[in-house]
């Protein structure tokens, strides 16, 4: 327990560390007397950006247009990936049915659905939510058919033994098997999430963290722009520890464990 407690520590101070030496040179750079503040904006600008925008409301509101979508397309995405990747990698019918088809789809980068989608559903919400949904699916579902696929023939083979149906194997044994490769599916469909979510909310969007990053842009407010690139980085770095922690609840069996 005490070894334990101490990796965790180290982990957490050489974390802050690397984080603290990123934010020390950026500020010694942006102290330079040759940067230009327009292009490379100091930190206290970009703070002042941000109780500029967080106290007009237009940060607050922007933060949970986007993370609205995020958790529909999320939530969408990787329940279907769950569900295909775990038929597809546990039976052999569906698996020859639908892989051809996923692997045809896979090497699409989700951002190339984007015009069909706008010409067949126009560019409201359901529009943006879709994109992310795709995006979520497509990377999720292929570590729920490997995890499937790896769960180990001892398992199985012991539990055929006790009588159990092919059904009983998969819903008590593989799936759980699978965990660490589904867990590991969610957190990469988390990064893409996130990394959609700009491309979704050009779409005409009123609000959300894109469309502030396009203001920013538009009007040329580089401390506007890097707030909003630390606060998706922030929001993205929060979710991802979150379900660290519940992989390594869930894997306390696991000698592989958080």
């Amino acid at each position: 327990m005490a070894l334990l407690h101490s990796l965790r520590s180290r982990r957490l101070w050489l974390g802050a560390l690397s984080i603290a030496t990123v934010f020390g040179v950026y500020i010694w750079i942006t102290n330079q007397p040759d940067n230009n503040p327009a292009l490379l904006p100091p930190i206290l600008d970009i703070l002042a950006s941000f109780k500029t925008n967080l106290t007009s409301g237009s940060l607050l509101t922007a933060l949970g247009a986007s993370l609205f979508r995020i958790a529909m397309g999320f939530f969408i995405g990787t329940t279907l990936a769950l569900i295909v990747g775990c038929l597809v990698g546990w039976y052999k019918t569906v698996e020859y049915l639908l892989d051809p088809l996923i692997e045809a789809l896979r090497p699409i980068p989700p951002l190339a659905y984007i015009p069909i989608i706008i010409i067949w559903f126009g560019i409201g919400e359901f529009s943006r939510v879709l994109i992310i949904t795709i995006a979520c699916f497509m990377v999720c579902v292929v570590n729920v058919i490997a995890g499937m696929k790896n769960v180990p023939q001892v398992y199985v083979d012991a539990a055929s033994t006790m009588g159990a149906s092919r059904f009983q194997v998969f819903r008590t044994v593989a799936v759980p098997a699978a965990t660490p490769f589904i867990i590991t599916g969610y957190r990469i469909a988390l990064a893409a999430a996130w990394t959609t979510l700009v491309a979704s909310e050009l779409l005409a969007a009123q609000n959300g963290l894109g469309f502030l990053l396009q203001e920013g842009r538009r009007y040329f407010l580089t401390d506007q722009v890097m707030m909003i690139i630390v606060i998706i980085g922030g929001c993205a770095f929060i979710m991802d520890r979150i379900f660290r922690k519940i992989q390594a609840h869930l894997m306390q069996w696991s000698e592989a464990r958080e």
